[in-house]
């Protein structure tokens, strides 16, 4: 077993100081022109914005499971009393507070889900198939179901943080306690939360389409990116000498872990869900699959199988790429691509039954990315980037893999 330098505890009060203002400005205007060009892009179309609605949806999507992902990973570690994630877990705390502003980012996708959401086809509405699912499927009980969300996202992320925050001045113990004794039902609430989230952001663009195993599908591709987020975080932090001591080759290797397990877990409910629809073969199951792998989209299945789990899961299996930083780095900057890829071929097929690409994609991308970083520095740049009041920060600092 490898040991390294214990740092002390004393040495844990780092702050974002200058870099958090320049970081945030840098983001925030990236953010404003990548969404102003995608609007100017989707005006350009001449369908009405129906383009752009699409692109939008995949960038939503793709950083609102990220920081769902340190949403759910917040409890999670309260509930096992792990100490390994004490000194990183603030960059957790604010990737997942950043809630309230993934809700004003959501009006877009309310405000122009008549021209996503099958459902709000008034013909497909007025379907036999669509009877039993009227109901649910409009645009109030839709609007409601994601005040509901949001309700429970920014209360649970704001009550972890701002709790970690305040432990931060005075060291109780009863905060910890705090923490703990509600993960348990944030596990839940979040669990089932972000299920149905996800029926209604992604399954519901075909509203004749269902799977059960869809919440997991998406929450654990947002679970494993977020992992590589955090990962190039903490790298990014270290490179601007913060951080340096005190988050050690022991915690990337376990961050190395994650990300492959939770490779592997993805990739076992993807296989999962296409396994069942093509053993069945029912048409009305079978659909959404046969549209993905015809007329170009075949190309980005494979590509996503390839790239979303078997090269990440070759390429993180052993010891050493889980201490290299480099190699965690570049598996880290791949899973994120791979996984956009992946939110890509859910999506636009729906728009487009032939493959396509735009810029807009990317410009959605680059919009959305850079207000969600801007609103995660904004957070982090008030308080101190380690949570120095947790008891088990000393433990922390002492982890080792076996």
């Amino acid at each position: 077993m490898a040991h390294h330098q214990v740092p002390r505890v004393e040495d844990t009060k780092i702050t974002m100081d200058g870099l958090g203002s320049k970081v945030f400005g840098i983001s925030a205007l990236i953010g404003v022109v990548g969404l102003a060009a995608t609007v100017g892009l989707g005006l350009a179309e001449g369908d009405g914005l129906q383009h752009f609605a699409f692109a939008y949806l995949l960038n939503y999507g793709f950083f609102l499971s990220i920081s769902l992902g340190a949403l759910v990973f917040l409890p999670i570690m309260f509930v096992t009393r792990a100490s390994w994630n004490v000194v990183i877990r603030r960059l957790a705390e604010v990737t997942a507070a950043v809630m309230p502003l993934m809700a004003l980012l959501a009006i877009p996708v309310i405000l122009f889900a008549g021209k996503v959401y099958g459902w709000a086809d008034p013909a497909v509405a007025a379907s036999n198939a669509m009877s039993h699912k009227a109901a649910y499927l409009s645009q109030g009980a839709f609007t409601t179901r994601w005040v509901i969300y949001f309700a429970i996202w920014v209360g649970y992320s704001l009550f972890f943080w701002r709790t970690s925050v305040a432990q931060d001045k005075t060291g109780d113990l009863k905060y910890t306690r705090r923490l703990e004794n509600f993960s348990g039902f944030a596990i839940m609430a979040c669990a089932l939360s972000i299920a149905a989230a996800s029926f209604d952001l992604l399954m519901s663009v075909d509203p004749l389409w269902f799977s059960t195993m869809f919440g997991v599908y998406y929450w654990s591709g947002g679970f494993v990116t977020f992992f590589a987020v955090l990962t190039l975080m903490t790298m990014g932090l270290q490179n601007s000498g913060r951080m340096e001591k005190i988050v050690s080759p022991e915690h990337f290797h376990d961050y190395g872990k994650l990300m492959f397990a939770f490779t592997f877990f993805w990739g076992y409910i993807a296989f999962s869900q296409f396994m069942l629809y093509w053993y069945a073969n029912i048409p009305e199951e079978t659909s959404w699959y046969l549209v993905r792998t015809r007329h170009g989209w075949d190309i980005i299945a494979y590509a996503t199988l390839f790239g979303t789990l078997l090269l990440p899961f070759l390429g993180l299996v052993s010891r050493y790429a889980k201490r290299s930083r480099k190699m965690l780095a570049f598996w880290a900057f791949w899973i994120i691509a791979a996984q956009w890829l992946n939110l890509y071929w859910v999506v636009i097929p729906e728009f487009s039954e032939t493959l396509t690409f735009h810029p807009m994609y990317v410009t959605g991308f680059v919009g959305i990315g850079g207000l969600w970083l801007a609103g995660i520095t904004k957070l982090a740049a008030g308080n101190s980037l380690v949570p120095t009041g947790d008891p088990r920060l000393d433990d922390s600092l002492r982890f080792e893999n076996a």
